[in-house]
């Protein structure tokens, strides 16, 4: 296994924080479980910088807020709550710290910071100065050339610090782990010829590159996870409702292929999904995050059992996103009460896929998919091509209400045979 020291190595560590911390203006260090400084801080502040040349012995107090008691708890409150931390320490310092775990075991954390929330005040600085042995004068100057930055940005700047962490652990544990399986093989093709021995060898080959293939669906579901985190950061941030929407709508799809990966992850096939396990959740999150609320829109997934390979059930997963998305947004105005059905056909090598609603019924701005002005319709279109589909575009339940989008496409991607 992985040891600390492999995991959170400096050097590897080195060029992606001082990026974090150039990027945002902040200083940004990496420390151990027991708080001491791996490496070196990156994109260090004046006064952070004069009090370590005061004191280059520094202890174990926390290295950002200058607290020479240790009273500061920043870093053991976010490895108790797996979450990031803010707090104010010395001379009005604020920083954050960001837990570093790999499972349940906490490897170390993260610290950004050494800015003010608001404009400082003397005699805080004075105590700094006191304490430190510096000209108080100079930390006065130093300090009001800093522009605060507000405890909302601060936090947001700390959830990204996470997110970036638990991101670039799990690609320097990937990589160690890469590198024992690539020592393993080089000892397996240099061991025994034995017929025997070379069918243990396969047999271990084949179980490593499984182990290979589910990092693979954990690493890239991770990695979605993380971006989708990021649209849902950025569009807290704006006040523009339009293009938090639009950021909101892009988190969600990329939610919808994470899914699959997880699905993959989770699976003992990682060449096929369960369709309509996937679906039931599909469908769940897009309620969930859009707040229905169950007693106003109901929603069911009739679906037989049915597997579909990755590469058709990405797009199809993204279509369904798309479509049940459009029924809850536009199915349902007003309050109004009704039901969402997600339903799968297969017949003749063809699967049909259809969203159906029992509400007032959304009018198609045009019968040509390309010429609609909806980004979701266009969407559908595209990944229909992709699937060697067709969108059968909107049409009426036999009850006179609501309105039906359905899709058709091959069960598989081969070409049939003319």
């Amino acid at each position: 296994m992985p040891t600390r020291e492999e995991l959170l190595d400096p050097e590897k560590w080195g060029e992606v924080l001082e990026l974090y911390g150039r990027s945002v203006n902040v200083a940004v260090a990496l420390v151990d479980h027991q708080g001491q400084i791996i490496g070196r801080c990156h994109n260090p502040k004046p006064i952070w910088s004069l009090a370590r040349e005061a004191r280059p012995d520094w202890g174990s107090g926390c290295p950002f807020c200058l607290d020479a008691g240790g009273e500061c708890t920043a870093a053991a409150d976010a490895e108790r709550t797996r979450a990031p931390v803010l707090t104010t320490g010395l001379g009005g310092f604020v920083h954050a710290a960001a837990p570093l775990f790999l499972g349940d075991e906490h490897l170390g954390t993260l610290l950004a910071g050494q800015v003010f929330d608001q404009y400082p005040e003397l005699l805080p600085l004075e105590r700094v100065a006191k304490e430190f042995g510096l000209s108080a004068q100079e930390l006065w100057r130093l300090a009001r050339l800093r522009v605060p930055m507000s405890r909302p940005m601060l936090t947001v700047y700390a959830n990204l610090l996470e997110a970036l962490g638990r991101a670039f652990l799990r690609e320097c544990h990937n990589e160690v782990l890469q590198r024992v399986l690539a020592e393993t093989n080089k000892k397996l093709r240099s061991s025994n010829a034995d017929l025997k021995t070379k069918v243990a060898q396969l047999d271990q080959s084949l179980a490593e590159k499984d182990i290979l293939l589910s990092e693979v669906h954990h690493r890239v579901n991770n990695n979605l996870a993380v971006i989708a985190s990021l649209l849902r950061m950025q569009a807290g941030a704006f006040a523009d409702d339009q293009v938090a929407e639009a950021l909101r709508e892009s988190q969600l799809r990329v939610e919808a292929m994470a899914l699959i990966h997880a699905h993959l992850y989770n699976s003992l096939d990682w060449t096929e999904v369960d369709f309509r396990e996937y679906v039931t959740e599909l469908a769940a999150n897009l309620f969930r995050s859009y707040g229905v609320d169950p007693a106003r829109v109901t929603w069911k997934v009739d679906i037989a059992p049915l597997k579909l390979s990755v590469e058709r059930a990405i797009p199809a997963g993204l279509i369904l996103n798309e479509l049940i998305t459009n029924a809850i947004k536009h199915a349902f105005p007003n309050g109004s009460r009704g039901s969402i059905l997600v339903r799968a056909l297969v017949h003749d090598g063809l699967i049909e896929l259809t969203v159906e609603d029992d509400g007032p019924g959304v009018i198609m701005e045009t019968s040509s998919p390309r010429r609609r002005k909806s980004l979701g319709l266009k969407i559908v279109d595209i990944l229909c091509r992709q699937l060697k589909g067709t969108f059968a575009g909107q049409s009426q339940p036999a009850s006179g209400t609501g309105s039906i989008f359905g899709i058709s496409f091959p069960v598989t991607s081969k070409t049939p045979k003319p």
